[in-house]
């Protein structure tokens, strides 16, 4: 992707894997394997080796632990992944996209520059995107104020891909949805705005995609400049459709009102799909800058920091107290990340937590670790096994 100006918010990074050791058959919780050698912690009082089956204990005060996957009381290692975000934007294409934004141009001329600027951060990659436009026949006819087809306004121009780190072309999900972009145009004059049914249609694609992919979120982002007219303009019925979603498969909706739209409706559709609240970018200069923030904010919100508890060898538990959770950035010197016994219990420390402390099935990432981790595109995080967990700094 391009080097990116701008101060997008923190964008969540798919697919971090971790790595594994060798198999080990006797007394391994899962897959993976014992190694040797030493970790050493380095606490207020200074270091101390651990190994040879010694226990990690808890962190010193102001200190830190490191689990080394090769010391003794290591008994293997699992994959680490965080859950997959599959998007679709349907983006307004009306005829009032036409009226002159700022100096630099049209609305449609400026939005469309910071569609395709966020295509392009850094950032994005290893987001699932999905691309349509509204009112307008391609890729289905139907998805316009004369034909209200939900099922056409379901069919993505560009469909469901990963963007890479690489710059486009290699980057080819990019390069589709940059050259989908730059084809476009917004509409003759009379035609509306087919909200109800360009709504519909993107909740139908992401209902149905995460029935296909239960373990990955999907999420709608409506972008438009006008009222709802055509194929259904009452907004309540518009919001039943997000409510709907987002109750039956947990599908969110996040609303972009430009202007010309009306905040209190784009409020309105927001709350209902689960996201409380729209944002509102105005005509002016700024319009450009606001709309990548704008995206790159949604993109930051539909982050889950969380992954699955390992899954134990047939006929063996996983023993909750002997799970440690190492990061490793692109500088390659990991971090043991300490357990605290709550989202509450986080506060501004890097660290992780069980969503049920009691019968957890997740590991959930604590907001400063989450922020961290998501940021480096070259990280690495790794489930030990084996080893007692390292726990909170004592307050």
């Amino acid at each position: 992707m391009r080097p990116f100006s701008g101060s997008l918010s923190t964008l969540l990074l798919l697919g971090l894997v971790a790595s594994g050791c060798g198999g080990k058959e006797d007394g391994s919780q899962v897959d993976g394997g014992q190694g040797s050698g030493n970790a050493t912690g380095v606490g207020a009082n200074g270091p101390t080796m651990l190994g040879g089956g010694a226990s990690a204990g808890t962190l010193g005060s102001g200190g830190s632990v490191t689990i080394d996957p090769d010391m003794a009381c290591a008994t293997g290692t699992a994959s680490a992944s965080l859950s997959g975000v599959n998007m679709f934007v349907m983006f307004d294409r009306s005829s009032s996209m036409n009226d002159r934004a700022n100096r630099s141009g049209t609305r449609w001329e400026v939005t469309s520059a910071a569609l395709k600027a966020f295509f392009a951060s850094p950032d994005a990659s290893g987001l699932q995107l999905a691309l349509r436009f509204f009112p307008h026949d391609q890729p289905a006819a139907g998805c316009n104020n004369e034909g209200c087809d939900e099922a056409a306004c379901a069919t993505p121009l560009v469909g469901l891909g990963a963007l890479t780190a690489a710059t486009a072309p290699a980057d080819a999900q990019e390069k589709a949805l940059i050259d989908a972009t730059n084809a476009a145009t917004p509409g003759m004059p009379g035609q509306g705005t087919p909200i109800f049914a360009a709504l519909g249609g993107a909740l139908q694609w992401a209902t149905a995609q995460r029935q296909q992919t239960p373990n990955e979120n999907s999420v709608v982002v409506l972008v438009t400049d006008g009222e709802a007219n055509g194929c259904g303009d009452e907004v309540d019925d518009i919001a039943q459709l997000a409510s709907e979603a987002l109750a039956a498969s947990g599908v969110r909706t996040y609303t972009i009102g430009l202007t010309g739209s009306q905040q209190r409706d784009i409020n309105q559709i927001a709350r209902a799909g689960g996201t409380e609240q729209g944002i509102f970018v105005s005509d002016g200069e700024t319009t450009e800058q606001e709309l990548i923030e704008a995206l790159g904010a949604i993109r930051g919100q539909v982050l889950d920091c969380d992954f699955a508890v390992p899954e134990p060898k047939p006929g063996v538990d996983v023993n909750l107290g002997l799970i440690n959770v190492n990061f490793t950035p692109t500088s390659g010197t990991p971090t043991t990340l300490a357990q605290v016994g709550s989202e509450s219990a986080c506060a501004d420390q890097a660290g992780w937590y069980y969503d049920n402390p009691t019968a957890p099935t997740r590991i959930v990432l604590c907001p400063t670790s989450c922020t961290t981790v998501t940021a480096d595109s070259m990280a690495k995080l790794d489930i030990l096994l084996g080893c007692d967990t390292v726990t909170e700094v004592p307050k």
